[in-house]
């Protein structure tokens, strides 16, 4: 591993650079990329299944089959920053190596899982949203309707205040408590990285509503290819538990890409990072050279 010869040049980027630059990402990685969603998302779509499993026998009706559609884009809305984990060990390896190792992202990715279920799973409303979505399967009434809706609005603007925790936690792995004195915990990271930059966050923020055009582009697509190769045009049980969530994951996908992308042209504006990554290439081969 070379630190100053990395597989994605370190240079500031404009937005629309870096969008251009995520899909030659996906494009070069594509398979890989499949590979570590499938170990969220596979298990996660089991898991949402089973949440809306009460509704199955009721999807039949048109009002039910469009709760089930609204109930599933928020359970992965909600879901979208633990499926994208595994993406951003990958790329954080892929950045620095020709051939990503699964040992070595698997052994880096071990030790802050604790730290990933306290900060992701709990404090970013995964895992109330799971109770939440268990609750309106079985209850018709619309208090479950809102508190999920209050529960995505409040993960919409930790994701535009803090957008790369993930990135933080699981490619920096600061402890999420300091034990000794001047530790640089998660939220004092975060911190540094994040608030001198609340402006061009925000404006990110609001330019990754095209997920929206996204995945209503790929989930019509995938509804339009089923009718005209299968002849089935109607919302089945297939479609709703199976093809429906692949578009939405597909898209979850392309913006965690994205957002790699956005952390890592944050730090060379913010850090200087590219300089960083020579200075310690530099000392590397010194030491080697001294050793």
């Amino acid at each position: 591993m070379q630190l100053d010869k990395t597989r994605i040049a370190i240079r500031e980027r404009e937005l629309l650079e870096i969008y251009d630059l995520a899909l030659i990402v996906m494009r070069v990685y594509w398979w890989k990329i499949i590979q570590a969603l499938a170990i969220t998302a596979v298990p996660l779509t089991l898991i949402n299944a089973g949440l809306l499993w009460a509704m199955q026998p009721d999807l039949v009706i048109n009002e039910t089959a469009g709760m089930f559609i609204v109930y599933m884009v928020m359970a992965i809305f909600l879901e979208a920053p633990l499926a994208g984990i595994p993406i951003t060990v990958l790329l954080g390896d892929a950045l620095f190596h020709d051939k990503p190792d699964w040992r070595r992202m698997c052994t880096g990715l071990w030790p802050v899982i604790p730290r990933i279920f306290w900060v992701v799973f709990l404090l970013r409303g995964i895992l109330p949203g799971m109770l939440l979505l268990f609750w309106a399967s079985f209850e018709e009434a619309f208090s479950p309707l809102l508190l999920l809706i209050l529960l995505c609005g409040y993960a919409s603007v930790l994701r535009i205040w803090r957008p790369y925790i993930g990135e933080i936690l699981v490619l920096e792995k600061n402890p999420v408590f300091g034990k000794q004195k001047g530790a640089i915990t998660v939220g004092l990271r975060s911190a540094s990285l994040h608030n001198p930059n609340f402006g061009d966050l925000l404006i990110r923020g609001m330019a990754s509503s095209i997920s929206i055009l996204l995945a209503g582009s790929i989930v019509m697509n995938i509804f339009g290819i089923r009718g005209f190769v299968f002849g089935r045009w109607n919302w089945d049980e297939v479609f709703l538990f199976v093809w429906f969530p692949l578009g939405l994951w597909l898209v979850v996908a392309f913006m965690t890409v994205v957002r790699f992308l956005c952390y890592l042209d944050l730090r060379i504006r913010r850090e200087g990072w590219e300089v960083e990554l020579v200075l310690r290439a530099e000392a590397a081969r010194m030491k080697e050279i001294a050793g």
